[in-house]
């Protein structure tokens, strides 16, 4: 991302999945060796470059958090926290109503095509500081 490359941010939601009731799930032994690493982060590049703001806003965006709420009742540990109660022998995965997942929706005048091969590029092109987000 050049220097005069700007992401602004365009909303940020809180999605939780639809009707989904309280549950847990207990780990294995093979989760541990994920304990050590920072949480899994996606990034969802659309090219958007005949649609309207307003259309994008009202019509795209809701459906697409209407259709990752209704997803993730079908993966309620991806909407969960990891767990580990005084009372617990082992951490589980626990999943209540209240629970949700952060969707941040930005745009940016990056070289889309750059950013979405499969060339080698760095991290800052993805996550610019703050004091270069508008």
């Amino acid at each position: 991302m050049s220097s005069s490359s700007v992401v602004k941010i365009l909303e940020t939601a809180q999605i939780k999945p639809i009707s989904a009731r309280e549950s847990s799930l207990p780990v294995t032994f093979f989760d541990t060796f994920w304990f050590k690493l920072p949480p899994v982060e996606r990034l969802f590049f659309y090219n958007l470059n005949n649609l309207t703001h307003a259309y994008f806003s009202s019509d795209l965006l809701s459906k697409l958090k209407q259709s990752l709420s209704l997803t993730l009742n079908h993966f309620l540990p991806l909407a969960g926290n990891l767990r580990w109660t005084s009372n617990a022998p082992k951490p589980f995965i626990s999943y209540t109503p209240n629970d949700e997942n952060s969707l941040t929706v930005a745009e940016s005048d990056a070289d889309f095509h750059r950013l979405t091969d499969n060339g080698v590029y760095e991290a800052i092109e993805l996550h610019p500081p703050a004091d270069i987000i508008g």
